[in-house]
């Protein structure tokens, strides 16, 4: 579908820009009650975990100090407390791009929507997608800084060039697909780590991996991936999401049911014996 007849779809939509205003409020006032309600029970109950830098250490073998090895020497650079309370950031920044989107005297988003974007949407899952897959990194055991702030880095780096996919086929006569392969490649590095912690963990001796963690993965996963398979029925033009603002409807719709599902799981899991 090329950009000109997604504007004509648009411009003929039955959802209307008022419509999804409202739909952009109630869903940021359920986030918002979600995330008061984990702040203050974050702030109730603390959870702390240590964050080490594996910088290299010289060992020195003999004693003439002609034999030298080098080895990681573990350090803990900072400890992480109250995690619950990080954890309210994911439901509250989205809350907050929510009512940033419906303020009255904010006429860019449906300015936007008519080009067929959101940069609103890009800019918010940025920083809450990127907050959860730390998290989630967090309870798979990687706890090096340095990897948790690559994780963090390229899952951005996934979201944004969702936002440059909709920029660059606002023109288009046929659809790019540049910045999606690109965006696929950097958001599933930080999978394949992640996989290659919990299959570790799962088969090492005398550790069993709690029952929680095995369902965020599988589901965040899960979920994830509904996000990537959405934009391409709306690029594809496939039923219903030839409509760009359908394809937007249940980006919001999609967004409220993962962020519920992924926070509450590993909300409940940061209490839970580990």
């Amino acid at each position: 579908m090329n950009s000109e007849e997604r504007k004509r779809l648009i411009a003929k939509s039955p959802i209307s820009f008022k419509y999804l205003k409202r739909f952009n409020i109630a869903a940021g006032i359920l986030h918002l009650v979600q995330g008061a309600i984990m702040l203050v029970l974050g702030l109730q109950l603390e959870w702390s975990r240590d964050i080490y830098t594996f910088y290299m250490k010289l060992n020195i073998v003999s004693a003439d100090t002609t034999v030298i090895t080098a080895v990681p020497d573990a350090q803990v650079f900072f400890t992480i407390g109250y995690l619950g309370v990080i954890l309210a950031a994911f439901p509250l920044i989205s809350a907050i791009a929510h009512f940033m989107i419906a303020y009255p005297k904010n006429n860019s988003y449906n300015e936007n929507l008519k080009k067929g974007m959101n940069p609103y949407r890009w800019y918010e899952y940025a920083f809450s997608s990127s907050i959860m897959i730390v998290l989630i990194a967090l309870f798979l055991g990687v706890w090096d800084f340095w990897s948790l702030v690559m994780i963090f880095v390229l899952n951005a780096m996934m979201i944004m060039f969702g936002y440059i996919m909709e920029v660059i086929n606002q023109k288009t006569e046929k659809t790019s697909w540049s910045a999606f392969i690109l965006g696929s490649i950097s958001g599933f590095t930080p999978w394949v780590v992640l996989y290659a912690y919990f299959i570790a963990a799962v088969n090492s001796v005398g550790v069993e991996v709690p029952t929680f963690v095995y369902m965020i993965l599988f589901i965040y996963f899960f979920l994830f991936n509904i996000f990537a398979i959405n934009m391409v029925l709306q690029y594809k033009g496939v039923g219903r999401w030839k409509d760009y603002l359908y394809g937007e409807r249940f980006y919001i719709i999609l967004s409220f049911v993962a962020k519920t599902i992924l926070s509450w799981l590993v909300f409940v899991g940061i209490f839970a014996p580990f």
